[in-house]
């Protein structure tokens, strides 16, 4: 066909018809212009195909030809129209008839006519009931009213005459006048619009798909450009819709499908493997579907390359024993009794409590952790409320434990006494343990060829993470797959046109991904959490320590001299702490053995309020003696502690 301008094209396209390809010839847009569709810019060059599959009419916009004035008319305008009757007459009845609107349709002859033996006179309005063909001739069946009622005759299309519209008789709707072509090209009258002739033109929205458009493009049909139709020589163009690798996992298939990579991932990478370098622009890739794995976000212990992170699948097939947890404070002892009744636990640090009712512990205090409860504490004149874990305590021998309450803001050590060595999977961990928690490899995942989890001598379960993953591999290695997240690494494709790849066997090479470290802070950014702030630890009472201040200054000489002013030199030297020797302040003095302190110098000799060994009879006043029999109290105890935790 020849070049039309896309207003004409469009006005003349038979919905049916559709889907239909246009090429771009020529217009305002050349090669390379860009110009704004629906707030987005679009590019139509010369040469360019672009398939239609919608039409959507935004307005209609009426011009008065006497006056040139343009108005947009409502698209429910309910007036009626007709043809003026200022058109020149048609020779041909086939003319008048091609050119008739939708509807009924009327005309008149110029001439007196005899039809079938009937007469028709001149003037006299003639009825178009259909268009019929017979013996390789056309005709038109008509009716007209005589004086003894209804004639039907027929006209041929061959009779040359003068015929003239009926436009008094004949009123078109909007609709119909929109509909005909022939309708739209007249000069039409409406008693609604005024007295003058006026011509509509409608405007479309042309809904069309273009190559590597990811959405449908939305077109005005007054874009002045001339376009061609090709639907006829483009039936094997496949126009590319790109999509996101995230907008797949929204499909429903058929899997696998095979796609190419239209452009490389804006983010950086994520794991630390050898495949994901090669998803660049233009590697070919088939999608198997969507993994029903699971996997555990998982640290290592510290090691020469630091801390290193990754995601275990649930479809890992090695198996591990529990490792005793650590909880620097409280707070993470009374976290863990959320699905579990009961906790046992021994003191590594020394736990110095602030709160003048509640006990200290000390390096080797055994806990049963039983339940969380309240107490009443005096703070600065006032009683308070907090937060307690009621626990038993032992020293590990058989002496009876005693009950007491740990504050949730005490902060010190404790690990878990594990008694545990049972084999488990990461399935029956998940289901069995509460996460986070410590494991040691038990058995290696027999499908690695290189289990890189067995170099660990611990690693930390922190969380389960269920974001939904696909199976992929590369087209030129079917059969190895890996999973990839698209949720956090997002590449653009499109699915490629020849038959679906047959499922094979797949080797999954993913059970195991190193993270980037970048990635895993930001991944734990990403992941919800619940998890309520610790406490915080009270501040020191106020009248305790105003009290230690006044009897501190009381019992200090006043200075016969100013004091000097403070230099430099003098403000960078290490103060000495006082001797103050006070009934009213009350303090637990950390155990001078704790295991920070072993190996460093003896501190020399003070009165210390040392707890005398059981079972021997030891003056208080025999501070050398007291020294020796607490070191080797708390050697055997660290003692048993270090092989409680190689046990496990």
């Amino acid at each position: 066909m020849e070049p039309l301008s896309f207003q004409d094209y469009i006005c003349s396209l038979d919905i049916a018809s559709l889907p239909r390809v246009l090429k771009i010839c020529s217009g305002v847009y050349f090669q390379g212009s860009v110009y704004e569709i629906s707030g987005k810019e679009c590019c139509l060059s010369t040469g360019d195909l672009v398939k239609v599959i919608g039409l959507c009419l935004q307005k209609v916009t009426c011009e008065v030809l006497e006056t040139g004035q343009v108005t947009e008319l409502p698209l429910n305008f309910k007036g009626h129209f007709q043809p003026s009757q200022d058109k020149e007459p048609c020779m041909s009845l086939k003319t008048l008839v091609g050119n008739r609107p939708a509807g009924p349709f009327s005309f008149t002859s110029a001439v007196d006519l005899t039809m079938d033996g009937q007469f028709i006179p001149k003037g006299q309005p003639i009825s178009l009931l259909s268009v019929a063909k017979h013996q390789g001739q056309e005709f038109a069946r008509c009716s007209t009213m005589g004086p003894d009622g209804q004639q039907l005759f027929s006209i041929p299309f061959s009779l040359q005459s003068w015929f003239y519209k009926c436009g008094r008789q004949q009123h078109y709707t909007l609709s119909q006048v929109l509909q005909s072509e022939a309708l739209r090209s007249q000069r039409l009258k409406c008693s609604a619009l005024g007295e003058h002739s006026v011509l509509l033109c409608p405007v479309y929205e042309v809904q069309a798909i273009m190559h590597l458009r990811k959405e449908v493009v939305k077109i005005p049909s007054i874009l002045e450009v001339d376009v061609e139709d090709v639907t006829e020589v483009s039936q094997h163009v496949h126009f590319i819709k790109p999509l996101m690798l995230s907008e797949v996992l929204g499909l429903e298939g058929p899997f696998p499908v095979q796609a190419e990579i239209l452009e490389d991932s804006e983010h950086s990478p994520i794991f630390e493997n050898s495949w994901i370098h090669r998803l660049k622009k233009q590697q070919r890739i088939q999608i198997h579907g969507k993994s029903s794995a699971w996997r555990i976000l998982a640290s290592s212990s510290k090691g020469k390359k630091g801390f290193r992170h990754f995601l275990i699948s649930s479809a890992y097939k090695g198996r591990f024993r529990r490792r005793p947890r650590e909880f620097p404070t409280a707070f993470e002892l009374a976290a863990s009794l959320e699905a579990e009744k009961g906790l046992h636990v021994v003191v590594t640090k020394d736990c110095e409590s602030i709160e003048e009712n509640l006990p200290s512990l000390c390096v080797g205090d055994r806990l049963e952790v039983l339940h969380l409860a309240q107490t009443q504490v005096h703070r600065q004149a006032e009683h308070k409320s907090i937060d307690v874990l009621l626990c038993n305590r032992s020293n590990g021998e058989d002496e009876e434990s005693e009950q007491l309450m740990v504050p949730l803001h005490l902060e010190g050590g404790f690990v878990e006494e594990v008694s545990d060595s049972r084999k488990l999977s990461l399935p029956e961990i998940v289901e069995q343990l509460q996460l986070p928690c410590e494991v040691k490899m038990a058995t290696k995942d027999p499908s690695l060829a290189n289990d890189i989890l067995g170099s660990f001598s611990a690693l930390r379960l922190e969380m389960q993470i269920t974001e939904p993953f696909l199976v992929i591999s590369l087209c030129e290695e079917p059969s190895e797959s890996f999973q990839i997240p698209p949720q956090w690494m997002d590449v653009s494709l499109f699915f490629t046109e020849g038959p679906a790849p047959q499922q094979i066997p797949l080797t999954d090479r993913s059970k195991v991904e190193e993270l980037t470290e970048s990635f895993y802070y930001d991944l734990l950014k990403l992941m919800p959490s619940n998890t309520a702030p610790p406490p915080r630890p009270p501040k020191r009472s106020v009248v305790r320590d105003t009290a230690a201040t006044q009897l501190a200054t009381a019992e200090k000489p006043e200075p016969l001299l100013p004091p000097l002013p403070q230099t430099k030199e003098s403000l960078m030297q290490p103060h000495k702490p006082r001797n103050v020797e006070s009934t009213l302040l009350v303090r637990s003095i950390p155990n001078e053995y704790s295991p920070h302190r072993i190996g460093l110098q003896k501190p020399p000799k003070t009165p210390k309020p040392f707890k005398k060994a059981r079972g021997t009879n030891v003056s208080e006043d025999d501070s050398d003696h007291d020294y020796e029999l607490v070191d080797e109290d708390l050697t055997k105890t660290i003692h048993k502690m270090k092989e409680a935790v190689l046990h496990y």
